[in-house]
């Protein structure tokens, strides 16, 4: 798969054509198939596709269900697994938002370089057809980060809300080599999402100044539950200079 199949895959799901048609027999499907054996969907959380800037779907009810019939997995529309939606639906996704295409935080190879890795790394046509999905690699780098963000290279803010039934973990990470800077977040000790985030004291100073809350399109049990407002800065201005 090339980036100009991807384009044409989502242009003709974009047009009307079945998803299952679309994405029968394509690497993308033998991706999730493959995600969906190791089991790696249960690493993630739970994500409305509805966005919560835009208060619009970032794919259709169709393509929500076909993605997640080849995951195996059930879902009530439009609350679906987070790497799932968040991966392979973002990459299908032609929907703008005010950030610009879902895709092309994984295309673009921003999230990647403020990892430390290569710029095609969540891309599906990284290595050879056999080698590890996006959603593999992505999990790869975001989990030991979100296991120790106090050792993790390259984090510069890790900001932890919580109630009595829900924990969010919100981190930063600069690469040192790199000068790409990336939002990371995880609920419950499960991924959620990762994309580009422009570090600096007035964006640190706004994420702190909101009030706790489930962020990022995240859903525990019903969407936009409320966190209380305990709140644990584990590095509140490290690197922000």
């Amino acid at each position: 798969m090339t980036f100009d199949d991807l384009l044409d895959a989502a242009a003709r799901i974009d047009a009307g054509e079945s998803p299952r048609s679309v994405l029968e027999g394509s690497l993308l499907a033998a991706q999730i198939g493959r995600d969906a054996s190791a089991r790696r969907f249960s690493q993630w959380g739970l994500s409305t596709v509805v966005d919560e800037n835009t208060g619009t779907p970032v794919i259709s009810p169709e393509l929500f269900a076909e993605l997640h019939r080849l995951a195996g997995l059930d879902a009530a529309w439009p609350v679906g697994n987070a790497g799932l939606t968040h991966v392979y639906g973002y990459l299908l996704s032609t929907v703008s938002t005010p950030y610009g295409l879902k895709r092309d935080r994984w295309v673009n190879g921003d999230v990647a370089r403020a990892l430390g890795l290569e710029p095609s790394a969540f891309t599906p046509w990284h290595g050879t057809p056999a080698a590890a999905t996006p959603l593999h690699r992505l999990a790869m780098a975001l989990s030991p980060i979100f296991d120790a963000p106090a050792e993790a290279p390259g984090v510069v803010f890790v900001m932890r809300e919580s109630s009595d039934r829900i924990s969010a973990m919100t981190v930063l990470v600069r690469h040192p080599s790199a000068e790409h800077s990336a939002l990371l977040y995880a609920v419950d000790g499960k991924l959620l999402t990762a994309f580009p985030f422009e570090i600096s004291p007035s964006s640190i100073e706004a994420l702190q100044a909101e009030p706790p809350r489930l962020r990022y399109n995240a859903v525990v049990d019903t969407a936009r539950q409320p966190l209380d407002t305990r709140r644990v800065l584990v590095r509140p201005s490290l690197g922000t200079d």
